[in-house]
C-alpha cells in the first residue's frame, strides 16, 4: 500500500500540538467523556493514537485503523511506551475495508476527513456513519468552518497554512474547509454536542458529536 505520510509522519503529533498550542490533542479527546466502560470504539485514521489510548484507559474496546504504516509504526511505539490497560486492535488497511456495519458505540474521525476531496469526503463520512450502531455516536474533530469578518479570516488562514503544508508533503487534497456538521448529519446522525477550542478568542477547532437514532 502507498504510504502518503512516510515523509512527515514522524512529526505529525508534535507539529499538531505546537501549531494549535495544544488545542488539537484536547479536541481529539473531548468527546470521550460520553463513553461507557466496555463500549466498542473505532478510530479512523488513528495517526499517533492520542484518542485511541485514552479510550482504552477509559475501559473501551478500541479498534484503530490507518492506511499509513508510518503512522502505525509510531502508534505501536506509543502503545508499547504507555501500556494502555486494554489491548487495542490495530488494522493497517483502507477504512472502506472495515465493514462491521452498525457494530460500534462510537466511531471517531479526528483530522481525517480533511484529507479528502469534496466527493470522496461524503463517501468516507457516510461509510463511517454506517459503522455506528443505532443509538451510538459519530465524532468528528476538525478545523472550524470559517465565519465572517476578522475572526473568519483568521480561521481561514489557520486552515490554509495547515492544508498547504500537508497537501504538498502528503496525499491530502488542497480544498476549503468542509461543512463537518453537515457531513455528520448526512451520515445519518443528529448533532448533539459541539465543543470549540479557541486561541485568543477565535474558535479554530471543534469536536462534533452526532448520535444515530436508536
Amino acid at each position: 500500500m502507498k504510504d502518503g505520510y512516510w515523509l512527515v509522519g514522524f512529526q505529525y503529533e508534535l507539529s499538531g500540538y505546537v501549531y494549535s498550542l495544544g488545542r488539537i490533542p484536547r479536541c481529539k479527546s473531548a468527546m470521550l467523556k460520553h463513553l461507557n466502560k466496555g463500549d466498542k470504539v473505532l478510530v479512523a485514521g488513528v495517526g499517533h493514537g492520542t484518542e485511541a489510548i485514552e479510550a482504552s484507559r477509559l475501559g473501551a474496546d478500541v479498534t484503530a485503523v490507518d492506511l499509513s504504516e508510518t503512522m502505525l509504526k509510531h502508534f505501536r511505539r506509543r502503545i508499547a511506551k504507555e501500556n494502555p490497560p486494554r489491548d487495542i486492535r490495530v488494522i493497517h488497511d483502507d477504512i472502506f475495508n472495515v465493514r462491521q456495519t452498525g457494530e460500534y458505540d462510537m466511531v471517531i474521525s479526528n483530522f481525517f476527513l480533511n484529507v479528502f476531496s469534496e466527493t470522496r469526503v461524503r463517501e468516507v463520512a457516510n461509510h463511517l456513519g454506517s459503522l455506528v450502531r443505532p443509538g451510538g455516536c459519530f465524532v468528528v474533530g476538525e478545523f472550524v468552518l470559517p465565519g465572517q469578518g476578522l475572526k473568519g479570516l483568521i480561521q481561514k488562514i489557520n486552515w490554509y497554512i495547515a492544508i498547504s503544508v500537508y497537501s504538498s508533503t502528503t496525499e491530502a487534497v488542497f480544498h476549503p474547509v468542509w461543512d463537518y456538521p453537515g457531513l455528520v448529519e448526512g451520515a445519518g446522525c443528529t448533532i448533539e454536542n459541539i465543543e470549540y477550542f479557541p486561541i485568543l478568542g477565535v474558535n479554530l477547532y471543534w469536536s462534533i458529536l452526532g448520535r444515530k437514532k436508536a
